[in-house]
């Protein structure tokens, strides 16, 4: 073997010898899983005054009719309840706010029994909601009495 044959022999010689890459595809997945959990932790406890989110708050609402930021939507009319579609028939809202001279609003709520509400007039809160048949589609959240 001559010099120049030799000195051929020792550039192409591969870093690493991957008699089993088995072992190498699951030594890289277990770098990258310590890796990405490192991460992951460092970037929980980083804290920065700049880039707090707004859906974070020191006090919390007592209850859901409290919370002015989901239910920032509002009107002002008297409840009547909705008459029981037919069958077949789709319909939106369990009750209606009937507005002097506008669209009246098709009312939802999980949270605020409208039924104690019907025949009086009130300001309401809420989130409107995508309305397929009505022209204006709200889920309430707090109802004021106004007198």
């Amino acid at each position: 073997m001559d010099l120049k044959t030799k000195f051929q022999e020792n550039i192409t010689k591969p870093f690493y010898k991957t008699e089993n890459p088995i072992r190498l595809i699951l030594g890289v997945v277990v770098v990258a899983l310590v890796l990405g959990t490192l991460t992951g932790y460092i970037l929980s406890t980083k804290s920065s005054d700049g880039l707090k989110s707004a859906a974070l708050s020191t006090r919390t609402p007592e209850s859901a009719q409290q919370d002015t930021r989901t239910f920032k939507d509002f009107a002002e009319g008297t409840i009547e309840v909705k008459l029981l579609p037919t069958e077949g028939e789709y319909t939106e809202g369990t009750h209606s706010l009937i507005r002097e001279g506008a669209v009246s609003v098709a009312l939802t709520s999980s949270v605020v029994d409208l039924s104690l509400f019907e025949g009086k007039k009130v300001k309401i809160f809420g989130e409107t909601q995508k309305a397929l048949k009505e022209g204006w589609l709200m889920d309430v959240g707090k109802v004021e009495e106004v007198k």
